[in-house]
Formats: structure tokens, sequence, C-alpha cells
């Protein structure tokens, strides 16, 4: 039977009411944006894969609000991953926790509540729907799916929630967690272009979650990023979606893992595998919805030749993948056109390939007019049949969907290529990361 004696002794764990900040590690980008959406009457939504940093960014949050005077009596944190809550899944929680919580506490004025891995608990959209409408808490909500914002949820808070997708570090953001933040002077970046080239890397074999880029010894690393990925399957896809083929779930996960950039289709996995086609579509979707990674179509303006065609797949972080499917020096192409993917996604912007021809790694959509079209080449400027052979795809494309400007990410290759009045511009990843 739970009481407020025993509640409080849970919410003690993670809040303490005396305190005046709390300790929240290294600024995140994002923390600036939700911050603007402090005063907001919408339910703020923070979703994105296991170990990314939602957490870590709630705590951020709840110091803007007490360098604004908010008494810290005035939030609430729970995390729903706590082992009390394994056998306190009833609907009837949230109200528990929240009125011991004003009784014992007794807040003044607005109360803010964020509730870590909600969707563990069921029918919190309701007590979620209900506290936004009576204007009791202003509520914060983070967890490790995409169907956080399900049907029902959607719904229920129709225009009543802001949602922000939170990935591992942005490669500006490793940079910070490595000491060199300084971004505005162009000539201290070229000093340092050895180390922040050094620094990419490092960001390129063990990718950005955290807790992964503050640990110091590579096998720690990899030790950690494994156990993430363990961790994504098993509660994130095994769990949530009463998963009994493990095997084929892992299987199916590692070859996605070992073909990242590359066109694939669920009939290629089939057969590789020999698992039924609905199997293998269902399992990727599972993965897709857990953030592990992300299917990019084939451009087109008919929807049926966008899904009969093959798709490219992304890792949702580099360190994760080489961690299970470990060629490195191998495939920093490969790399390089996945960690362009991601951060264009971090950018929420309409991504696909294009392929006619030649293929072009990135056609990004603004609406249904065309705002921009990226090609990775990692080869260096020395192999120019390489580099010429990926200018003459962008150019096709550039040509055949009518678009001025092209870019061109590279290793080192910084220059412009110009022809019939359109504009390939050549740039190191480093510095496009950066920008």
């Amino acid at each position: 039977m739970l009481n407020n004696v025993n509640v409080l002794e849970i919410l003690s764990k993670w809040n303490s009411w005396d305190r005046t900040s709390v300790e929240s590690g290294v600024p995140r980008q994002i923390t600036g944006e939700i911050s603007n959406y402090l005063d907001s009457p919408e339910v703020i939504v923070l979703k994105g894969v296991r170990r990314s940093g939602k957490s870590t960014i709630m705590f951020q949050v709840m110091n803007a609000l007490m360098s604004r005077g908010i008494s810290s009596k005035s939030i609430l944190y729970v995390n729903f991953e706590e082992p009390f809550f394994a056998e306190h899944r009833r609907p009837d929680v949230f109200e528990r926790l929240f009125n011991a919580y004003r009784e014992e506490i007794n807040p003044t004025g607005r109360v803010y509540v964020f509730l870590d891995e909600v969707q563990e608990i069921p029918m919190w959209e309701k007590w979620v729907r209900t506290k936004a409408d009576l204007k009791e808490a202003k509520i914060f909500v983070t967890g490790s799916s995409s169907k956080l914002l399900g049907t029902e949820f959607s719904t229920l808070l129709t225009g009543r929630n802001i949602s922000f997708t939170v990935f591992p570090l942005a490669f500006r953001e490793f940079l910070s967690f490595k000491g060199f933040d300084d971004f505005s002077d162009p000539v201290r970046l070229l000093k340092h272009k050895p180390l922040v080239k050094n620094l990419l890397r490092e960001y390129m074999q063990f990718g950005g979650f955290p807790e992964v880029v503050l640990r110091e010894r590579p096998e720690a690393k990899d030790k950690l990023l494994k156990q993430y990925f363990e961790d994504i399957l098993y509660k994130d896809v095994v769990w949530r979606y009463q998963i009994r083929d493990i095997a084929t779930l892992k299987n199916i996960a590692l070859l996605c893992m070992a073909n990242i950039s590359n066109l694939f289709s669920y009939n290629k996995i089939k057969n590789a595998l020999g698992v039924p086609l609905d199997v293998v579509r269902s399992y990727s979707g599972y993965m897709g919805e857990a953030y592990l990674i992300k299917e990019v179509l084939k451009h087109s303006f008919k929807v049926k030749e966008q899904l009969r065609n093959p798709k490219k797949i992304y890792a949702v972080d580099m360190g994760l993948r080489n961690a299970v499917s470990y060629r490195f020096s191998e495939d920093l192409g490969r790399i390089a056109e996945n960690i362009v993917a991601v951060e264009l996604m971090r950018q929420e912007r309409d991504i696909y390939y294009y392929k006619n021809k030649g293929e072009v790694d990135f056609l990004v959509r603004k609406g249904i007019g065309i705002e921009a079209l990226l090609q990775v080449c990692m080869t260096g400027g020395e192999n120019e049949k390489t580099l010429q052979r990926e200018l003459d795809a962008l150019k096709e494309g550039m040509e055949n969907l009518e678009a001025e400007t092209g870019i061109l990410i590279t290793e080192d290759l910084e220059k412009e290529f110009l022809w019939r009045k359109k504009r390939v511009t050549a740039i190191p990843l480093w510095k496009w990361l950066i920008r």
C-alpha cells in the first residue's frame, strides 16, 4: 500500500527541495531552444535514443528555472526507470506521487513536473492532459521511443505539446565536451585545425553519446557502447514489443549496422537471413521507433516509387555501430556519410537520396522544392577519378532538378567548382559540421 512516507522516500532520491541548482554537466545546444518555452502552456516532449542525454537536458532546464528565481520546491522530477516503479505501473501512480508532493512539500506558485521515461507507465497521456488542461503544472516528459507521440497521445494533446528530438552529441557539442568551444575566431580555428581533425577522427570512431565521450580509455568506451546496443535492443524493442525471436532481431540489427550508408531492401535482408519478409519489416520498424536506425527513401514525388525502391540505412551514432560492426579504417567514407545524415536529421531537414545515372547522397527538400544537394567524398583530392565521379553525379542531379548550388563534403578539399551558372562548394567535413 502506497502512502506519502514511502512515496516521498522514493522522490527524495532524485529531488532535494532546498537546493539552488543541480549538477547538469556541459550545456547542450537544445537546452536553449527548450528554455524558450518555459512560460508556454504546452507540454514539452523530449524524445530520442536511450542514453542520448535527455535526463541531463531536463536537469539543465531545471537550472534555467532556478536561475529565474523559481524555488526548487516548485520542481518535481520523477524517474520511471527507478526499480520501485517495476511493481507500481498502475495509472494512478501519477496522482499518488503528485498529491504526496503537494501535501508534504507544499509548493507555492506554478509547479514544474519532469517525468523521465514516462512511457513505462500505462495511460500516462490522460494524466498529463488533465494536469495541462487544469493548468496545475507545467509538464516535461521524456521517452526512448518515437511512439511516445503515439496515436492516443497525439489525439489527447493535439496542439498542447511541443516536441524535441534529442540525438547524441553533435560535433560542436563533442568539441565543447573536450574543452574546445570557441568557433567565433576563424584565425584561432585554423590554428587548431590539426586538433579539430584529430578530435573528428575520435568522433567518427566512438560517436557522441555523452558518457562515452567522457570516458578516457578506448576499451571503456567500447564496452559501454556494446552495453548501450544491448540495452536499446532489449529494453526498447524486445521488452516493449514482446519479441520472442531475439536471435533474429539481433541478426537484423547487426546486418543493418554493417550496411550503413548502403542501399538495402527488406527482401535483401530476408534472403540473407532466411526469415519471413513481414518479420524483417516489423523488426526494422521497431528499431526505427527506438531510434537505433533511420531509413532514408529515394527522392520521388510519387509515394509508390519511393516505397518500391531500395532505401538507405543510417545508425543513430557511429560509436554504437563501430562497437558491434568494426571495420573503421575501411569505412571512413560511409561513416562520414552517416555522420552527415544524422546531422541533417538533427536539424530536422527532410532528406532523401537521389539516383539517376549517378547517385547523390542527400537531397534536402523544403516542401515540394529542393533546398540543397549534398555529396560526401572522403577519398582525398589526390584521387581525381573518384572526385570527378562524385562531382559528375552531383552536377547531374543539379541539372535534372534545376538546383543552382550543391555541396561536396570532403576530407580536406576546399574549393568552388563553377559551370553553366551553377556552383558546387567543396568543404571539409570538420568545417561543415561546425559551420
